[in-house]
């Protein structure tokens, strides 16, 4: 009965990012942001796409169950020729003191500030990208 009612919750815990809004630092092109949104379109689990010349952000609304990562974002950024900046996510996992796991993708996140603990906690913030990518990333939460 134990093992039932623990399966029974874990398929009800969610952990995944819900949205993904990346600040660009070279936005100029308007061909290349045109790219931009088509290769985000083709990823799975991206629900919509908006991309701001303007504002110079790429915004991203992810499905339910989604398996997206930050880095698979930064790095179709990168592809297209932008440089990823800060980016400001909404991310829903496990959180427990300093961190936040990510299990749909297998993700432990740093969190900087405070954050109420629980499985299917919703946290908004920003993460810088690591300047060396075997770093850990950080989630500043959002004030």
């Amino acid at each position: 009965m134990k093992l039932l009612l623990l399966l029974m919750a874990l398929a009800t815990a969610r952990a995944e990012f819900l949205r993904i809004e990346v600040f660009m630092r070279d936005m100029n092109c308007p061909s290349c942001s045109e790219s931009l949104g088509k290769a985000f379109e083709k990823m799975r689990g991206v629900q919509h796409v908006d991309v701001s010349m303007d504002k110079s952000t790429v915004t991203l609304d992810l499905a339910d169950k989604n398996r997206v990562s930050i880095e698979q974002v930064w790095d179709a950024v990168k592809r297209i020729g932008f440089t990823p900046g800060d980016t400001k996510v909404t991310v829903r996992g496990a959180a427990k003191g300093q961190t936040l796991v990510i299990s749909v993708i297998d993700k432990t996140v740093a969190i900087e500030g405070r954050a109420p603990e629980g499985e299917n906690v919703e946290l908004k913030g920003t993460i810088a990208q690591p300047p060396d990518p075997r770093t850990s990333i950080k989630l500043q939460i959002a004030r």
